[in-house]
């Protein structure tokens, strides 16, 4: 959990991911999404500013108290034995919580099951303590999602210290991948 904090810390200003409004765009008003490690919840307040059903997920009580009343909040263990229906989200979005999670296949299976066919998981991370390439994220992201999803898209992005979305300075190597759940 400290290395979240300290990986937050990064999460200058409270803007949403570049790329969410893409991923508001392709799934249309009123879509279901779940943003997995939602910290703060600036994703979430985003989706549900842009008319979407926004359900804030993470493992510490905290950060959800935060978000108010503007969506669903729901505290979730660490085992990623997602607390949801299978097929009960339209889309799901994980900014940089995939970073920090030790059983990332499993992690790929619930996202699978909790997402309904067609619908679409907008994926960005980076590495802990930022020594991987864009290869290796890339690697790392195909290796856990194998079979259960198909890559639509791999952007390699990068980010400065201090300012998660200042991708202009090409500090810390990222990938930044929209997914779709196996047929």
């Amino acid at each position: 959990m400290q290395a979240w904090f300290a990986h937050a810390r990064e999460l200058l200003g409270g803007n949403p991911s570049p790329r969410l409004r893409e991923l508001a765009e392709a799934l249309g008003p009123g879509a279901r999404v779940l943003e997995v490690g939602c910290g703060g919840g600036r994703n979430t307040r985003y989706l549900s500013g842009a008319g979407l059903e926004g359900v804030a997920l993470d493992v510490a009580s905290e950060p959800l108290l935060l978000l108010g009343a503007c969506c669903e909040r729901v505290r979730a263990t660490a085992d990623f034995h997602l607390p949801f229906a299978s097929s009960s989200f339209d889309g799901a979005l994980d900014s940089y919580a995939f970073t920090f999670v030790a059983e990332r296949r499993l992690y790929a299976m619930e996202l699978r099951r909790v997402l309904k066919p067609g619908g679409l998981l907008l994926l960005e991370f980076d590495a802990e303590p930022h020594v991987l390439d864009h290869e290796e994220l890339e690697a790392a992201a195909r290796e856990a999602f194998e079979g259960l999803f198909e890559f639509l898209h791999v952007r390699r992005i990068y980010h400065a210290w201090g300012c998660l979305y200042d991708e202009e300075r090409e500090e810390v190597p990222a990938i930044a991948a929209l997914l779709t759940p196996s047929k």
